[in-house]
């Protein structure tokens, strides 16, 4: 017997051994880490201790009931209830919750939200646990919302129009092609009719009683789970929940908790559907097939062999569209959840409008080649070395984790059965399965999934007379001739088996300073550029590397400028060292890296990050992407038409639509304020200028300053900058980004019409010169936090006249010192004027009056638990550090988060506001439906 046959046979028997070994009839276990249980009265509850970030924890309090159960007089009152538990409960009054909560720093939307879906509602509270008054009302809060919401009549009544405008501000032309195709694709099930943001005419009418009664049935402890996870005590925390919810009482005849499914359909079923609002055209086809749980290790397993197929077949439809096989935008295929008790084997595409069929014949090409033919050895052993190298990197990061991807996890087990057996068992599943998952076992799969039953096709986009779609006879026919059509397998055809055949000379490291302070150290290289590394115990096995230059495409003629503006995606999509984006991806299979280089207006700039032993293979690219980046026309030609396609409709939202005018009015139409439209890249990008700008760019690494971040040595690493790194080309280049005299106007006071539905968008903008410094700007932001406060009470909470208020800030001093104050909402047509005009008011306040003792109170906890927040990672590192050597500021006072908020005064916020809100500065733009138009005119 040949050495190669003993040595095959030899990890054969091994594989087989650990098959055998493993007994996959066993239940998939619950991770050990996790305390989880239930009370005598079926509440069911999931804590677990997560050091990462101290004195805080994700507090979840988890409905398994959703918009499914309502009857025809409660369509929304699922989503309603949810809003009601911020309205009133019982320890507190209307508003009281969020007010108590916004003085501890917890920020509404981000800390304290909640959602609900067709099976579950979902209440989300971020809370710090330093303090055991505060966790215990925590935890009182949540007992609340599971019993103790008020629904106070006054209460309700109020919050009608809050969420009549939540559902306006969805009306958008996405959401009325789902809810159009919603049918089809489940084959009329109850879901197509009970969707979460229900009925407009329940939201303002429905029955006090209705409200209280979808309460009473549906909210109770059997259907209910709690999931703590952070900085707690497990034990602690576990009598806390028997506590408070252990008297929680199920109702004495609770009415079933019916499952609805998605009905099978025997016949294909197919569907155009198009919208006027719509901007890209979209195909999907579903092969539905009936959901079976995870429960076992071997049904574990099994999930594992359909990520092997779903991600191998992903990776050859990207190939096709970066080689221009699939004449597509975007396109994805593969299997995954669907809705309720089913499963798809799906495939989609984005398409281009001028190669329709061509777009969905290819993508459904590449899906059945991988039926006809199935995937090769090559794609599988690399495809294996990915997921197992996914696996490894998450089991090394546990306790590094931020607590809300734990707890999203248990949110899936409760209401779907998801398994939840931790990193570390799931680490060691891959690697004893893996080996013993075949090339056969895996393309089998196709013959399970893509069936002849429960298929349904959609295609999906825009109304608009220019646009010829086929009818749904003709979609099924292209959807059935490819079964028909002849096709050549899939060809592995990787040439390269390394990134880099040579090491270049190395530079050195010419000197060094270190700041014991924060633990940073600054080395400068023989070739001019500027190394900044801070190792930290962030994160166990990963590290980041960003560098930063001034330059960037202000410093490309304006005839350039469309070129110069791509240059950076063109060579990112072209590869490096004559090996294609796919070869690239191939080539780094198993590995966790990623480096991408950008052209902004006034910046060349580097990310990229890796684990601890791919560090030199991200440095080899970085280097590459100075020295060998590739020059290719077919990259070029696809990467063009696929912008030339999707920029196609960009005025076509009433959205993009406003945002353009928006621009052209505030930047007096200035070239590169403006949004880019379709013409001017098809007629303005070019490769050979393209390419010219960014080897002009990265022709020279002199004047980067690149910031090292993780779980590295200093002594380690120096070896692999002086290689990679100070051996970049170092010639003298401009260092200084052009003023491309981009100026914002003020006054402006305009009114555009677009858009079917009965709706208004407001922005409003501040913008002007700017004595700036980073001190006056984050003032700027901390007034910004004070005017987001005041306008979500005056004009939701008080009037209901919106949803949402965005309210944000931006100031700089590239390439002149100026500021942007905007507010923008969505509301009633109607109500537009007042609304401005409270508006104005809430401003004037802070202008005479200044901001509120409590109002101030609530930004300095925002802003001290932000920056306690931000310490804990590493890319709030990077993004002070950065700061720190842009603005020559001194590093050491980074930890120093609470100096600032020490020092905010109301006098200081109320002066900027005099200062920068101002009638001088002000510009006002409102977006009205177009059936409006005719009657001002």
């Amino acid at each position: 017997m040949s050495k190669l046959k003993f040595l095959t046979g030899i990890l054969l028997f091994c594989a087989l051994t650990n098959l055998v070994a493993q007994d996959l009839t066993k239940k998939v276990p619950i991770d050990p880490s996790i305390t989880t249980g239930k009370l005598d009265n079926g509440l069911t509850y999931y804590i677990k201790h997560n050091p990462k970030t101290e004195n805080k924890a994700e507090l979840r309090l988890v409905i398994n009931a959703g918009s499914l159960l309502e009857t025809e007089e409660q369509q929304g009152l699922a989503h309603f209830l949810e809003h009601m538990a911020f309205n009133g409960t019982r320890n507190f009054e209307k508003n009281e919750l969020i007010d108590y909560l916004e003085n501890l720093g917890v920020l509404f939307g981000a800390d304290l939200n909640a959602h609900t879906s067709f099976d579950e509602t979902v209440y989300k509270l971020t809370l710090p646990t330093d303090d055991e008054e505060v966790y215990d009302k925590g935890i009182e809060i949540l007992r609340d919302w599971s019993d103790g919401i008020t629904l106070a009549e006054k209460d309700i009544d109020e919050e009608r129009g809050v969420i009549a405008e939540e559902l306006r501000s969805g009306l958008i032309g996405s959401r009325r092609l789902f809810n159009s195709y919603i049918p089809l694709i489940t084959n009329n099930a109850r879901h197509a009719e009970r969707l979460p943001i229900g009925k407009l005419d329940v939201i303002l009418n429905a029955d006090y009683e209705e409200l209280r009664k979808f309460y009473r049935d549906w909210y109770r402890p059997d259907l209910m789970a709690l999931m703590v996870v952070g900085d707690i005590d497990v034990e602690e925390t576990k009598q806390k929940i028997i506590q408070n919810f252990g008297d929680l009482k199920n109702p004495t005849s609770p009415k079933p908790r019916t499952q609805y499914g998605i009905p099978d359909n025997k016949e294909l079923k197919a569907g155009i559907f198009t919208d006027p609002e719509v901007s890209s055209l979209k195909f999907f086809a579903y092969y539905k097939k009936q959901k079976n749980n995870t429960e076992t290790l071997e049904d574990y397993r099994k999930t594992l062999v359909g990520r092997l197929y779903t991600g191998m077949l992903n990776l050859r439809m990207e190939e096709a569209r970066e080689e221009g096989r699939a004449p597509v935008i975007e396109i994805k295929g593969g299997m995954g959840n669907f809705l309720a008790d089913k499963n798809s084997y799906f495939v989609s595409a984005t398409l281009k409008e001028d190669q329709i069929k061509e777009g969905i014949i290819a993508t459904l090409k590449e899906s059945e080649r991988a039926k006809r033919y199935g995937f090769n050895q090559s794609e599988l052993d690399r495809y294996k070395k990915q997921l197992l190298n996914r696996a490894n990197l998450v089991r090394k990061e546990e306790g590094k984790i931020n607590s809300r991807s734990y707890v999203e996890d248990y949110v899936d087990h409760f209401i779907e059965g998801d398994p939840i057996p931790g990193s570390e068992f799931t680490y060691n599943f891959y690697k004893d399965q893996l080996p013993t998952i075949s090339l056969e076992e895996v393309n089998a799969l196709s013959e399970k999934w893509i069936g002849d039953e429960n298929i349904s096709l959609i295609l999906a986009g825009p109304e608009k007379d220019d646009l010829k779609l086929p009818g749904e006879e003709t979609l099924v026919q292209w959807f059935e001739s490819v079964k028909d059509l002849k096709l050549e397998p899939y060809e592995d055809d990787l040439k390269v088996d390394e990134l880099m055949s040579w090491e270049p000379k190395p530079g050195k490291v010419k000197s060094t300073s270190y700041n014991k302070d924060i633990n940073v150290t600054e080395w400068e290289l023989s070739n001019g550029v500027t190394v900044v590394l801070k190792p930290t115990k962030l994160q166990n096995d990963v590290i980041s590397i960003s560098a930063v230059r001034p330059g960037g495409s202000s410093l490309a003629p304006d005839e350039d400028y469309i070129s110069a503006r791509f240059a950076a995606g063109i060579i990112n999509k072209s590869g490096l060292n004559n090996i294609s984006e796919s070869g690239l991806r191939k080539l780094n299979m198993g590995k966790t890296v990623s480096v991408k280089n950008y052209i902004n207006f006034y910046e060349e700039l580097i990310s990229g990050e890796s684990s601890t032993k791919d560090l030199e293979t991200m440095l080899k690219m970085i280097h590459l992407s100075f020295t060998n980046p590739n020059k290719d026309e077919a990259a070029f030609s696809v990467f063009k038409d696929r912008r030339v396609s999707a920029y196609k409709n960009n005025e076509i939202t009433p959205y993009s639509y406003f945002r353009k005018k928006i621009a052209i009015e505030m930047s007096d139409n200035h070239l590169r304020a403006v949004p880019v439209e379709s013409k001017q890249i098809k007629d303005g990008l070019n490769l050979d200028k393209a390419f010219d700008f960014y080897k002009e760019r990265f022709a020279s690494a002199k004047g980067f300053t690149f910031f090292i971040l993780g779980n590295f040595e200093l002594d380690s690493i120096k070896p692999y900058v002086e290689t990679y790194i100070a051996s970049l080309p170092s010639k003298n280049i401009k260092q200084k980004s052009k003023d491309i005299k981009l100026r914002y106007t003020q006054g402006n006071n305009e009114t555009f019409y677009k858009g079917q539905e009965d709706k208004a968008e407001v922005h409003l903008r501040y913008t002007g010169k700017f004595d700036f410094s980073t001190r006056k700007r984050d003032l700027l932001s901390a007034l910004t936090h004070v005017i987001r406060l005041r306008l979500y009470e005056e004009l939701r909470e008080n009037r209901g006249g919106v949803y949402g208020v965005r309210v944000a800030s931006f100031a700089t001093d590239i390439p002149y010192k100026w500021y942007r104050q905007s507010i923008d909402f969505t509301t009633a047509p109607d109500d537009v004027e007042d609304l401005i005009k409270a508006v104005h008011v809430e401003l004037d306040k802070i202008r005479k009056e200044g901001v509120t003792q409590e109002d101030l109170n609530k930004v300095k906890e925002a802003l001290r638990l932000r920056g306690k927040e931000g310490l804990d990672y590493n890319s709030y590192w990077s993004m002070k550090l950065k700061e720190a050597y842009k603005y020559n500021l001194d590093p050491s006072k980074i930890p120093d988060f609470n100096s600032f908020a020490d020092e905010l005064s109301s006098k200081e916020l109320q002066e900027l506001a005099q200062e920068y809100l101002i009638e001088d500065n002000y510009s006002q733009f409102i977006l009205l439906p177009e059936k409006m138009e005719k009657k001002a005119g």
